[in-house]
Order: C-alpha cells, then structure tokens, then sequence
C-alpha cells in the first residue's frame, strides 16, 4: 500500500486525463526531505518556483512571503495568524443584535481586531512545528493550544502550481466569540476588488462583505489575493486582509415569535466542542487581478480535480479527452447541462471586466444548431457553428447562454 502525491498539469477543460502507477524493479533512490523543526532552529522556509514563504516554527506566524519573479515582499508583519474576538452578535449580525438599521455590519467600519479584548494564535507555542521540502510539494505545519481550544495550521506550495494552500483546524471551547485570519500586506493605498456571481466589484475597506471565491487587494503594481472555500466574509483594514474563519453565535433576543418556538434552541451555532477544518489560499502577484487570474484561481481552489482509482483494463475512450476548449481565459464556463427539449445547455461569462471579441469555444461533438437563449432557454438568434466550434463577442462581466443541438452517437454493435 502506498500513499501517491503528483501534480495532475494540463488536464483537459470539463474531461479526464488518465495516469498509470507502473511498478518497477529497478528505481531510483527517493528525493531526500530537507526538513527543519523546532529541536534545531525557530524558523524555517518553503518554497516552490513562485514563492518562498518563512514561518516562526513554534508559533505558526508567517513571517515572509516572497514574490520570486520580482522579488516582492507581501507581507509587512506576521501573516496566517487567527484572532478570537469577542462577539455578542447573533447569527445575522456582528457584535450585536438587530436593532431596526442601527446594528446593520454595512453602516459602521469593521477594523482590525482589539489588541486589548483579543487572543492570538501567535502568543500561543508548539513544540510540533516543522518544515520539510519535498519534489511534489513544500510543507509547514504547526499544533498547539489556542485559548481554550486548539490550533493547528499546515501550509503547503506545490511544484508547478501559483497558490500558497493553507488548511487551518481550530478546536472552539468558547461561546459567543469568532476567529478571523490576517494577512497584513506592503501594499498601501491599494483597491479591494470582491468577486461576486458573475463578476467583481469595487467594494469600500473597513467594512466586512460577502466575497463568492476571492477578495483581492492591489495597487496595480502589485497585489495579494485571498481565496475562500465556502467562508464568504471578507474585509480589507489598514492594507491588512482579514477572513472571517468562524463565528459562535445563536439567536439571542426575539425568542418566540421572532426566532424559534419554545424549547427549540440554536445553541449548535455557538460551534463548542467541535474541531472544523477551513481551507483558504494567498495568491500574491505582479499587475492587477485580471493579470494575475485570480477569478481562475479561485475556481481552480474550489472545484478541486475529481479522482478515481481503476485497474488497468481495455476501453473505447482514449487516455485523455476534453468537452471544450475556449480561445480566451477571461471567460468562464458556468454550465453546461441537458436543456428541458432534449438540447445541450451551455453557458460562460466574462470575468475580467473586459470586452472579448472572437471568443471561440470548439467542442469535442458534431453541432447540428447553435442558438443565443436567455435564462429561461428559450431560443433567441441563431448561430452557425464552423468545424463544430461557435464565435461570438463579450461586453465586460456579460453573460452569455447558448442552446446546442448534438449529432447522436451512432449506435454500437
């Protein structure tokens, strides 16, 4: 039995590409792990072509991540650290209960978090802190208490891949506060740039929002990113980018009638006792956002390749197959899917706030019929497709449905 670790490159858009594990007698001697923990020294480094990034061993801060094709420095103080806050708030508003449009988090500045009312990660020590480096990946990993719980955080850079991963556990014994992750940057008088359903929006700073994938702050020369899976609540402070990681809250107020019938509580909101897991990635770059890709990237993060283990056997599919391939990579694939008269429903937009023209999307099927189709999939103008690929144009952040008719397969003996 052994566990496998690789970088699966170029696998085609919306297909598979297979990799065979082949046994040899004969191999070469392993890659040596270079490694550093805390019995030898209190700091260690990863790295991969993109970026190198420093760690207190026995804290879990990131003290340094270098961008290496320029040389950039993107952190100005310690990065990856978690705060506990206080947070008397329920489960729709921060710090506090709903109060007509008083408490509304939108209509007051969310800053840094209080160094006098607030734990950190940082001022907690592990002795399990370690680094290795490896020919598939680059790790730091770090446990150790955090107030009443625990704290562990394990920082990964791949061989090929432009994304610091960071996958963080905390263990929550204390109710009614929350966890947010810093990442103070270099970058000053920089603009927050949110990704929202179908695009990206200018946001104001010092005020927490929904970002759908990422959260990007930049001045144009340079920039950092912070990808979210599933944890939507972002906010930029003092060139300092924050996540919120997780909140203990419950219906606190309104009681019956307003919240919830007698003897039902919300108490599992307050998360005690209960270890989560939370992914998020930095993405720090040259250029603004659309340059760098970050809109990709924060797809790329949170829909991760699917895996299958299979024996080796004989098959009618060649090795490596792809549905699409599109000409321009700020357009996006948002669906692809059966339509309710037997068509093929697909739909892109444009990412990057640019105007695309001859973008051209060539399928891996014979096209009978293309037609343009609103979101409800009625059919609109007619399209004619050449070599079973179709041409259009994109405005800035628009969206576009199109309704394929495929030739069918040809029945097999």
């Amino acid at each position: 039995h052994a566990h496998l670790t690789f970088v699966a490159r170029d696998v085609p858009a919306l297909g598979y590409e297979v990799y065979r594990v082949v046994p040899q007698k004969a191999f070469a001697a392993p890659h040596a792990w270079e490694s550093a923990s805390t019995r030898e020294r209190d700091q260690g480094s990863i790295e991969n072509e993109y970026f190198r990034a420093t760690f207190n061993l026995w804290t879990g801060e990131m003290t340094s991540l270098v961008e290496k094709s320029t040389g950039w420095e993107a952190l100005r103080a310690p990065g990856n650290v978690v705060a506990q806050e206080q947070d008397g708030g329920d489960l729709w508003q921060l710090y506090g209960n709903l109060n007509g449009g008083r408490n509304i988090a939108m209509t007051r500045p969310i800053l840094l978090p209080d160094k006098t009312r607030s734990r950190f990660s940082s001022e907690w020590l592990g002795g399990s802190g370690h680094s290795a480096d490896g020919p598939v990946f680059s790790e730091y990993y770090v446990s150790h208490p955090f107030a009443n719980g625990t704290f562990s955080t394990r920082v990964r850079l791949y061989a090929g891949v432009r994304r610091v991963d960071i996958e963080t556990q905390i263990l929550n014994n204390d109710a009614h506060v929350r966890y947010r992750v810093l990442f103070p940057t270099t970058i000053k008088d920089g603009k927050r740039m949110d990704e929202i359903p179908f695009g990206a929006i200018e946001r104001p700073q010092e005020q927490e929002f929904p970002a759908q994938n990422w959260m990007d702050y930049g001045d144009g020369a340079h920039g950092v990113a912070l990808l979210n899976c599933a944890m939507p609540g972002n906010n930029v402070a003092n060139g300092t980018l924050m996540l919120s990681l997780l909140r203990s809250a419950a219906i606190t107020a309104y009681g019956f009638g307003g919240g919830y019938e007698p003897g039902v509580s919300s108490d599992s909101g307050l998360e005690m006792g209960r270890t989560l897991t939370l992914q998020y990635a930095l993405v720090p770059h040259a250029g603004d956002w659309r340059d760098a890709g970050v809109s990709r990237a924060g797809w790329e993060i949170n829909q991760p390749l699917i895996v299958r283990k299979e024996t080796a056997h004989m098959g009618d599919l060649p090795a490596r197959w792809g549905w699409l391939e599109i000409s321009a990579p700020n357009v996006n694939v948002s669906a692809l899917k059966p339509g309710r008269d037997g068509s093929v429903i697909l739909r892109v937009y444009e990412a990057a706030g640019r105007a695309t023209s001859g973008v051209s999307v060539k399928l891996q099927a014979h096209l009978v019929s293309v037609n343009e189709a609103n979101l409800m999939e009625d059919s609109g103008r007619e399209i004619v497709p050449e070599q079973d690929t179709l041409k259009f144009d994109l405005h800035p952040y628009e969206i576009k449905t199109f309704k394929l008719r495929l030739r069918p397969l040809e029945n097999r003996p």
